[in-house]
């Protein structure tokens, strides 16, 4: 009796993980499983189940270090774990190839069966130690794993790439990659990174963000992290941020420009403060960049300021977002208020969605849309 027991609880084991895997063909996927202590970069072998598939390595970071190779701080930029507390780093461009990309790679945990459907999901965020961000990040499944001892770039298929494929150029949270994959039959491999060559790569220059004290290099380097891989029965079954139109916090962020050398007119020209959907929380890149107009403000005590507030086209549309303009001026004056500027020399102007600053109608499109401009009035 005993026997049989055992039987029925090891069969029911057996079956419990058979389901599991044929559910999420990832394991590892948070990057949590670490073994041993990361002593140098290029120790994504130090993570169970994953490797790089060419001679650069990618980077792991993890909680259990303090120095260079930290969660959230490390030699590369600020950034919590999108889930758990650790995730890798790869370089997806360099401005004219002078450095290598890197990929990460991984086996599945079932070979993926022909004709069946894939929801993959991964969340990408551009270290502070780039100059650029990039597009063309996505995911490629392969019967195959790559295994190229040079450091060449890896020129294949993009399987899984975000909808709109925009450049990736945000310093703070996380963007996620999404999409139905429809297996061939017989992939077992899941590698990713950038599989288009530097021609066919849009790239944008980035500012330095003045929190952070590294150096940047001529890359668009990436953390990577939460990658999944679940077996779906309809493409519906596969909930993308972009599909759903599920609002997020999401706040564009660029670097507060440097007002040496510029004129008083030129620092309130190019300082623009921006926000999450629906939120009027002032973030610490807003307090950075209002630095400049409190500087500003303070050395001419007669100057007047006007607070353009804008929306995206959403939030124009969403009774619950109703006002969040104003409140975010609002924000802004009770700041600028506590630090010793009159609010009698601030004044507001609210223009809605009519003047968006990009009209791609991606996510983020629509986080620069959300923003406050300033103009002196006096």
């Amino acid at each position: 009796m005993k026997k049989i027991l055992m039987t029925c609880l090891s069969l029911g084991l057996l079956m419990n993980t058979m389901g599991q895997s044929a559910s999420d063909l990832i394991e590892n996927g948070s990057f949590e499983d670490v073994t041993g202590k990361i002593k140098k970069g290029g120790s994504i072998d130090l993570t169970a189940g994953w490797i790089s598939p060419t001679k650069t390595a990618a980077d792991l970071y993890s909680s259990i270090n303090k120095d260079k190779l930290g969660v959230p701080k490390n030699m590369n930029g600020n950034e919590d774990a999108e889930e758990g507390s650790a995730y890798v780093g790869f370089n997806a461009f360099s401005y004219g190839d002078k450095e290598p990309r890197s990929y990460v790679s991984t086996k599945l945990k079932l070979p993926m069966r022909k004709g069946q459907k894939y929801c993959v999901k991964f969340y990408v965020s551009l270290a502070e130690s780039s100059k650029y961000g990039a597009n063309n990040i996505a995911a490629n499944f392969s019967k195959k794993q790559y295994n190229i001892s040079e450091d060449k770039s890896i020129i294949g298929p993009s399987h899984v790439m975000h909808v709109e494929n925009p450049i990736f150029n945000a310093m703070f949270g996380w963007e996620e990659i999404c999409g139905t994959y429809i297996a061939d039959g017989g992939e077992k491999f899941l590698t990713i990174g950038n599989f288009k060559s530097n021609g066919d790569t849009k790239s944008e220059r980035m500012k330095k963000p003045s929190e952070f004290t590294g150096p940047q290099t001529i890359r668009a380097y990436y953390f990577l992290d939460n990658v999944s891989v679940e077996l779906i029965d309809e493409e519906s079954d596969c909930k993308c941020k972009t599909d759903t139109k599920e609002k997020t916090s999401l706040v564009y962020a660029v670097s507060a420009v440097n007002p040496e050398g510029m004129t008083e007119m030129q620092i309130v020209k190019y300082t623009t403060v921006y926000f999450g959907y629906n939120s009027a929380s002032l973030g610490l890149n807003a307090k950075e960049h209002l630095e400049n107009i409190l500087n500003v403000m303070k050395s001419k005590t007669d100057m007047k300021m006007k607070l353009i507030v804008h929306m995206d086209e959403d939030e124009a549309t969403d009774e619950k977002a109703t006002g969040i303009d104003v409140k975010r001026a609002e924000a802004i004056t009770s700041y600028l208020s506590k630090n010793g500027i009159a609010t009698e020399r601030l004044t507001i102007e609210q223009k809605g969605a009519e003047m968006p600053a990009n009209d791609s109608g991606s996510e983020i499109g629509k986080a620069k849309n959300r923003r406050v401009t300033f103009e002196i009035t006096k």
